[in-house]
């Protein structure tokens, strides 16, 4: 499916429709949480994550920290939780302001 979020494993854990990473970062916070009760290592990871398209392609390998998505608004979740909601525009001034 168009909308599933997968594991490490390949499990579908969740779906995200790709409109608002607010939405999608409350969704991972639940997934944790059933994660964190799985004897798997299994774990998220952000190429687990639908929508990749809706990233811009000039942030793809975006070194600095993890782009988990980016929703239809322009907005990226980022960090590695996955805990931070930033603007494209923002995360592209603090790739140019590394170099």
């Amino acid at each position: 499916m168009v909308n599933e979020i997968k594991t490490r494993m390949g499990r579908t854990v969740g779906v995200w429709d790709g409109e608002s990473v607010r939405d999608l970062q409350a969704e991972l916070d639940i997934i944790r949480q059933k994660l964190s009760q799985d004897t798997s290592e299994d774990r998220l990871f952000p190429a687990g994550i639908p929508h990749r398209d809706q990233l811009p392609e000039d942030l793809k390998n975006f070194p600095a920290y993890p782009i988990w998505a980016c929703d239809q608004s322009g907005n990226c979740l980022c960090g590695a939780m996955a805990n931070r909601t930033v603007s494209v525009e923002d995360v592209r001034q603090y790739s140019i302001d590394m170099n």
